[in-house]
């Protein structure tokens, strides 16, 4: 079988090879083709002809053609089309594309300039989009392409990137200040002690949390459960976003955003209060190093590779990261042990979310990037909006903010 399977790989790259014997016509010309670096992907576009079937090859490093790919460890894409996105690459590390068409199954024709570009982490560069309506926008939450938005006056918006559209909202005018997906589908928590949920991001039930103190965050493990927070510390906990428990008042000032990791839920609020919770019920306070208000939190693991091949190790660091007034930035282990780090500047950062760097955003348009929560780059955002909320897509970041801002990068 092994040696079947090593004759049928050479036939295949014998017949890939260009000038090989066909009694079809090969392509005439090479494709002009463009590749755009994304996070950890690139994407392949070029103007096909008439009846050419395109065929695409890649590897890492400078030096791919048609001919070397395979002898170079590289990979063939057959009869793509454009666009082409190739998923699954290591960003920061160079790679290397041609491709070249064939007319009904005749050899390669000749093969394309070889391009080199380096995939890279998203959040660097923003586009700003159509605004998403004119009001101020709270929460944002992505599934696949989807996005889900919420804001004041109980706005909700669904869909793909650029043409989110309104949804009815049974408990408006109530402002919804957040949104998250988690498994089961999706919920909004807002003012009121309001909580919506919705399998489908169209049809929205209203449900009960039992109290009535505004709720501002809520964040999810995955598993489908949901925690929420809001004004005086309160917390309530959901086992599927459907049936909430009884709340927990964790101290007595508000808390404004909350996030999950390493088996842990830390909730971040006024005056540098921190709570965590390993449950969602039972809360205890955490010394953050700070009197500033906290409006942001998020989870990190940062992956890290030492030695090559055989040799290589990748180890894990988990890291929390709280944004807040005045640029307050303080980072942790497990949640427990805070170290406050340089204010990224004197505005405040209203959120903070990791997808293979951290990237928190603020009032004014403020942007930053960080890949290890200590050393932040201030980023162009392209608009001047307070921007309120962000969330990670499959192959980047969506950011909203005041007057409908949409902003995304990819």
């Amino acid at each position: 079988m092994k040696r079947f399977i090593c004759l049928f790989v050479a036939l295949l790259a014998a017949a890939m090879l260009n000038g090989c014997g066909n009694k079809s016509a090969s392509a005439d010309a090479a494709p002009d083709f463009k590749a755009t670096p994304g996070d950890g992907q690139v994407t392949l576009t070029w103007t096909a002809a008439p009846d050419v079937d395109y065929w695409l090859f890649y590897a890492t490093g400078t030096s791919v053609t048609t001919a070397n790919w395979l002898q170079i460890g590289g990979r063939a894409v057959v009869s793509a089309t454009s666009p082409y996105s190739i998923t699954g690459l290591t960003n920061n590390t160079a790679y290397s594309f041609t491709m070249n068409g064939r007319k009904n199954g005749g050899p390669g024709g000749p093969g394309a300039a070889t391009q080199v570009v380096t995939p890279r982490f998203a959040g660097t560069n923003w586009s700003v989009g159509t605004p998403v309506g004119t009001g101020r926008l709270n929460g944002v939450s992505a599934l696949g392409a989807s996005n889900v938005i919420v804001g004041a006056n109980g706005v909700i918006f669904a869909g793909a990137a650029g043409a989110a559209t309104a949804q009815t909202n049974p408990a408006a005018p109530l402002d919804l200040n957040a949104v998250a997906y988690g498994g089961s589908g999706f919920v909004a928590v807002g003012a009121a002690g309001a909580a919506l949920f919705t399998t489908d991001a169209v049809t929205w039930t209203t449900k009960s949390t039992g109290t009535t103190a505004d709720l501002y965050a809520l964040t999810t493990p995955g598993s489908g459960a949901f925690v929420a927070v809001g004004a005086a510390g309160t917390t309530v906990y959901s086992a599927d976003g459907n049936t909430w428990g009884t709340p927990v008042v964790a101290g007595n000032r508000a808390l404004y955003a909350v996030s999950y990791g390493v088996g842990r839920y830390v909730a971040v609020g006024a005056a540098g209060t921190i709570v965590t919770s390993t449950d969602g019920t039972t809360w205890v306070a955490a010394t953050s190093g700070t009197s500033n208000d906290l409006r942001g939190v998020g989870y990190g693991a940062l992956l890290t590779t030492t030695g090559t091949g055989a040799a290589a190790v990748t180890s894990t660091t988990n890291i929390f990261v709280a944004t807040g007034v005045a640029g307050t930035i303080l980072t942790s282990a497990d949640g427990l042990t805070w170290t406050v780090r340089t204010p990224l500047s004197a505005t405040t950062m209203n959120a903070v979310t990791f997808g293979g760097q951290f990237v928190a955003v603020g009032n004014a348009g403020s942007i930053y990037t960080s890949l290890d929560g200590a050393t932040w780059t201030r980023q162009t955002s392209g608009t001047s909006n307070d921007l309120t909320a962000l969330a990670r897509t499959t192959s980047g970041y969506v950011a909203v903010g005041a007057q409908g801002a949409y902003l995304s990068s990819f």
